[in-house]
């Protein structure tokens, strides 16, 4: 029995030592910070506090509906897609096009989520 205890510990030694050195973009990713991202888009001095700003704004409003959600998810979501339309309309008065369309490609989208709205306008139509 110990030598079995033994065995399961050392490959859940090895399994967590082989996860902590994966290579960046492997695994679970952790959203890039608005720091990050401002730099990525190529921001000027001008756009970086009104971009971290709505950032941090979308943050807390999406941790308070999280926090807030009830038994109805279709709610929920409609929320969430509300506020993700509004992050939207306030980047654009920031952002250029191409920024826009960057930061989008940028942000990490949780797994199995559905298609962003873009996305979906840029999708293929399904041949059946």
């Amino acid at each position: 029995m110990q030598h079995r205890h033994l065995v399961f510990m050392l490959m859940n030694a090895i399994a967590v030592s082989n996860a902590m050195g994966q290579e960046p973009g492997r695994g679970v990713r952790r959203p890039p910070s608005p720091a990050d991202l401002a730099r990525e888009l190529g921001l000027d001095a001008a756009q970086v506090p009104p971009f971290v700003q709505i950032l941090e704004d979308q943050h807390a409003k999406r941790r308070a509906l999280q926090e807030r959600a009830d038994a109805d998810h279709s709610a929920m979501r409609q929320k969430m897609d509300a506020l993700h339309e509004e992050t939207r309309a306030r980047l654009r008065g920031v952002l250029s096009a191409d920024q826009l369309a960057r930061f989008e490609q940028l942000r990490p989208r949780p797994p199995g989520a559905p298609p962003r709205e873009h996305e979906r306008d840029a999708a293929p139509a399904d041949r059946h």
